[in-house]
Parts: C-alpha cells; sequence; structure tokens
C-alpha cells in the first residue's frame, strides 16, 4: 500500500514533464569559468529541475510532496532553498540531490526567496506575510505586516530585496478585486515598502493605482528599480528611485514590452525584465535604457536569474531558456522524460531505461542492478489503476495489454520497478 501511494503521488509530478508545465522559479550559479549550474521549479507540480552543464542536460531532482513550487534560490552551487504554497520552505546543502524541510506554514505561498550571505535571508509571500530568517533557515519568523496600510486581502508580497541585514524594500503584485452589479472592477495595486530593521517593521513607500509591481532590486540603500505592468492593458513599466524609495519615476522602455514579471541585476551595470508574451529586455547603462531581446517564445515567462553578465535563465509557461552572451541569443531548453529513484532516495545501484518511448506496438524495459534481488515491474495508468505487472521470470516487454491481455487506451502510463525496496518510475507513453 505504501509503494502504490508512492506511485500514486509521483503521477503528478511526471504529467507536467508529458504536459504543458508552468516553470516559475530560476536558479544559476557559475561552477567554473566556463561550465555554470541551474535550477528551475514548477508551480503547477511539484518538478525541480537541474542542469549541471550549462543547459546541455537535464535531470530531475524532485522530491516526494504534494507542495507546487513558486521560486529556488541558490546561494552558491551546493546550498539552495525551494518556496511552495502553504509557506513550504525546503532546503539543500548538495546541489539539490536531496531536501530537507526547513518551515512549513507561513503563509498561503512563499513567492520570492533572498539571502544576502548564509544566515540572512528572507521569503515574500502572499497574504501581508514575510518571512524571516538569520540562521540559514534553521527558523524562520513569520512577520504578519500591520493592517492598516497593510491590507491582508489586497497585499500579496511577491519580491523583496536586501542591500544590508536591515535595510531592505519588498513590493506587491495582486491587484484588488470589486464586483459592482454586473461589472468588475480592477484597480493597480503597486505597493512598495521599506524597512530599516532586518523586515521586523514596513513603511508604506508607495502605492500606485495603475501598475502592478512583480520583481524589485536595489543596488544600494538609495537607488533601485521596480518593475510590473498593467493587467488591464497589458503594458509594461519599469521604475526607478535614487532616494531609496522615497520617490519614484517611470522610465523609458521598448513599447514591445508586455507585463514585466521579474527583474535582475548583475552588479551595478546589467539588468534583464522579464514577463509576457515572451518579453525579455535589458541594461547595459545600469538601467538608463533598455533594449528588446529575442526570445523567440510567445507565452508569459516567470523569472529570470543571471550568474553573470553571459549566462543567464528564464523560467516561463511551458519553456526553460538560457543563454551565454548577455542574452545576444537565446536557446530553449530541450527537458525530456527521465527516470527518478524516489523511495530511500537514489538508488545507484539502480537503472531503468524504456525503449522505444513512446512505442506503438511494444517496448522493452532495460533493467541494470549491481543487486541480484527478485524484481517486479508495475504498469499504472493516471489514476492510479494497476494495469499491467511483470516479474523477473516474465519477459519485460509490454505491448500495451493489461493484465486480461486487452489493449489499453492510448495515453501516459508509468512503470515502476521494485528492487528490494527500493522503486524507480518511468512514464511511458502508448499510442495504438
Amino acid at each position: 500500500m505504501r509503494n502504490a501511494k508512492n506511485v500514486f503521488a509521483i503521477f503528478l509530478i511526471f504529467t507536467s514533464l508529458v504536459f504543458a508545465t508552468t516553470y516559475h522559479g530560476s536558479a544559476i550559479k557559475m561552477s567554473s569559468p566556463s561550465n555554470w549550474k541551474g535550477w528551475v521549479v514548477a508551480i503547477d507540480t511539484g518538478v525541480v529541475l537541474h542542469t549541471p552543464d550549462s543547459g546541455l542536460n537535464w535531470i530531475n531532482q524532485s522530491f516526494l510532496t504534494s507542495r507546487y513550487f513558486w521560486d529556488v534560490f541558490f546561494l552558491d552551487t551546493l546550498k539552495g532553498w525551494i518556496g511552495t504554497d502553504q509557506g513550504f520552505i525546503y532546503y539543500t546543502d548538495d546541489g539539490g540531490a536531496t531536501w530537507s524541510t526547513q518551515t512549513m506554514g507561513i503563509s498561503k505561498y512563499a513567492a520570492r526567496i533572498t539571502f544576502i550571505d548564509d544566515n540572512y535571508g528572507w521569503v515574500a509571500c502572499g497574504g501581508a506575510i514575510l518571512g524571516q530568517t538569520i540562521d540559514g533557515g534553521q527558523q524562520w519568523n513569520q512577520i504578519i505586516l500591520h493592517n492598516p496600510p497593510f491590507n491582508v486581502d489586497t497585499v500579496d508580497l511577491y519580491d523583496i530585496s536586501f542591500v544590508t541585514q536591515s535595510k531592505g524594500w519588498f513590493c506587491c503584485g495582486r491587484y484588488p478585486e470589486v464586483i459592482v452589479g454586473d461589472t468588475w472592477f480592477r484597480g493597480g495595486q503597486g505597493y512598495i515598502a521599506k524597512s530599516t530593521n532586518g523586515g521586523d517593521s514596513w513603511q508604506l513607500q508607495k502605492r500606485d493605482s495603475v501598475y502592478d509591481f512583480f520583481g524589485l532590486r536595489f543596488l544600494d540603500t538609495l537607488k533601485g528599480f521596480v518593475a510590473g505592468g498593467n493587467d488591464r492593458t497589458n503594458s509594461a513599466v519599469i521604475m526607478k528611485t535614487l532616494n531609496g524609495g522615497q520617490t519614484w519615476q517611470a522610465i523609458t522602455i521598448p513599447n514591445q514590452a508586455k507585463y514585466l514579471r521579474a527583474l535582475e541585476f548583475v552588479g551595478r551595470k546589467y539588468a534583464w525584465a522579464v514577463g509576457r508574451n515572451g518579453t525579455i529586455i535589458h541594461s547595459s547603462d545600469s538601467g538608463s535604457t533598455w533594449v528588446q531581446q529575442q526570445s523567440n517564445v510567445d507565452t508569459t515567462l516567470f523569472d529570470v536569474n543571471f550568474a553573470d553578465s553571459l549566462h543567464g535563465l528564464v523560467a516561463g509557461n511551458d519553456c526553460v531558456l538560457y543563454t551565454n552572451n548577455g542574452g545576444a541569443l537565446w536557446q530553449q531548453a530541450t527537458i525530456g522524460i527521465e527516470e527518478i529513484n524516489y523511495i530511500n532516495n537514489i538508488n545507484p545501484k539502480l537503472k531503468m531505461t524504456v525503449s522505444p518511448n513512446p512505442f506503438h506496438r511494444q517496448t522493452l524495459f532495460h533493467i541494470q542492478s549491481t543487486n541480484a534481488h527478485p524484481y517486479n515491474i508495475k504498469i499504472y495508468n493516471l489514476n492510479g489503476v494497476l494495469i499491467k505487472s511483470f516479474n523477473q521470470n516474465q519477459p519485460p516487454i509490454w505491448d500495451g495489454t493489461d493484465n486480461n491481455g486487452k489493449h489499453v487506451s492510448s495515453g501516459v502510463y508509468f512503470s515502476a520497478i521494485n528492487i528490494n525496496q527500493r522503486t524507480t518510475i518511468i512514464p511511458v507513453v502508448y499510442q495504438k
């Protein structure tokens, strides 16, 4: 029963690898002068993908959870955090090979995570709440914002930026909605707030009546930028402050830019912002002027991160993009279906591949294991119903029939091989 429950939970993860997936968070770090490592997470499923070789190959680092992932942040190539719905935060110290829970239930979601060193970190959350840690996440403090001015119904934090252990800012991006008769009125939210005591208390600096704000970066205690847009017109905006957020001024950006969802700076000179309709815009003069870059996709891009001025990673709706030349050329990552070992973490002694996959007449399970233990293979449908079973005394070949010899319908199925209480799961696509 335990194994069946584990397999059923994994269905949610692998469905995202076969169907459209919304990648919502990204992280990238240089592992050598010529190679970078990257991670992306999905908001509609519990999927974590990792590339160890500059985007050429992607490894699934997902772990068994029912949470959906909003953001991933890596301090270096080993230490990282994931923020999820219901305010869970997961931590890794081995580059994502294993993950552990640091806290749960901070808020309805943990949208964006940031750390300025090994100890001091913050997470922007929904429902006028943020998380704060001063010990690397061993303990997360829940900070509930005061109302007024921060109403729980209209203040959902979407990004947070600290430049010291005490001084930081957050921005909000969800608009309040009011229904009057048959008319649905939407007004801009656009909160920006500042803290001078590490996030213990916050002062409202700006409430915009036109724009929602989603991306925020401060370069020092005075100069900062915020990115967002108008949901009714799909227009984009970037604003700049030179006095620590007391006043903000919109700056000129390309007319093609649409509703921005994230903002990234590398040092003080280079910047990128991404948004709807595949928008990527870039500045090489500290945010003074911006130019359009070609993404070659027409979908919403939710997050952008750069390891340096050349190497960047973007997470979007059913796409992951990367560049090795500052965005002059953006390439779409090829993410395929691959195996994962979930039970008792990863089992390096067990490997199974399925070929051909997808298949029409029959497919062969290739099993490699250094353990001389009996094995069994079980095939499930998307509802978790057992379709077909094999053991080591039967040829590991599936012809698309169930245990009664009847052909099943075309679609996605999940094969689970169990050896010595360890299981590997691979999705299999059957096409009649």
